[in-house]
């Protein structure tokens, strides 16, 4: 039977040491709204991580700093390969270091590190989202697809949302001379709208599908003029 939490819970490097002084073998996965990292263990030892296209310990930096999101842990399941020899304690202690030798030199990594989350901005947007009924979740992002602000989320709204943010952030990075206009995703169980503010900012705004794509390009039109201000 798989071990259930949130981050809010329990501190990431707390988390991940867990397995380690039980001896566990197994997968702990880990799931926040910027995606999936998955941790093998065998007999406490962490022996594999990957996090989108990213394996073995640089996964740690990107991600040491998550607060919000949740986890499982499955026993008995084994990796299909090995990207980590080291061990855990000191590859913590390396991560950590690397995250702020980052953090000074303003340095992201190749796979996307998000840049520091505007925690005012944020705030403007839970309160929007509390403004608005049907709105599960906004985040703004810069041209390069990285995390600039965000609202809080409910968890299981979380985990259907999940599967469609590193499209998103993709489709942002990659739009051809920023994206400027509107677009819409409309899914069996999330339905998405993305907009540019301006050539710094991009909107995702993401609804349940009871929200009809009208209604949501009415949202989308407010929360831009809202945000415009900024």
């Amino acid at each position: 039977m798989p071990i259930n939490g949130t981050l809010s819970d329990i501190g990431f490097v707390s988390l991940l040491q867990f397995p380690n002084s039980s001896r566990k073998t197994g997968l702990l996965t880990v799931i926040s709204i910027d995606g999936k990292a998955e941790f093998f263990y065998r007999k406490g030892e962490l022996i594999h991580a990957r996090y989108g296209k990213k394996k073995g310990r640089d996964v740690l930096v990107d991600i040491v700093d998550w607060s919000e999101g949740q986890f499982s842990f499955e026993s008995g399941i084994e990796p299909d390969e090995t990207s980590i020899q080291e061990d855990l304690h000191h590859i913590l202690m390396w991560a950590l270091k690397e995250r702020d030798e980052r953090k000074k030199d303003g340095v992201a990594s190749s796979a996307g590190l998000s840049v520091e989350i505007d925690r005012v901005l944020s705030s403007k947007l839970d309160q929007l989202l509390g403004t608005i009924p049907g709105i599960g979740y906004i985040c703004m992002m810069t041209p390069e697809g990285q995390l600039l602000a965000r609202s809080g989320v409910d968890e299981r709204f979380m985990q259907m949302l999940e599967p469609f943010m590193g499209s998103v952030k993709g489709f942002v990075a990659e739009y051809p001379g920023g994206l400027t206009g509107k677009a819409f995703i409309e899914g069996d169980s999330v339905s998405l709208a993305i907009a540019g503010i301006d050539t710094e900012k991009t909107v995702v705004i993401a609804t349940g599908p009871e929200i009809k794509l009208g209604r949501l390009s009415m949202v989308l039109g407010r929360i831009t003029r809202e945000l415009g201000g900024e």
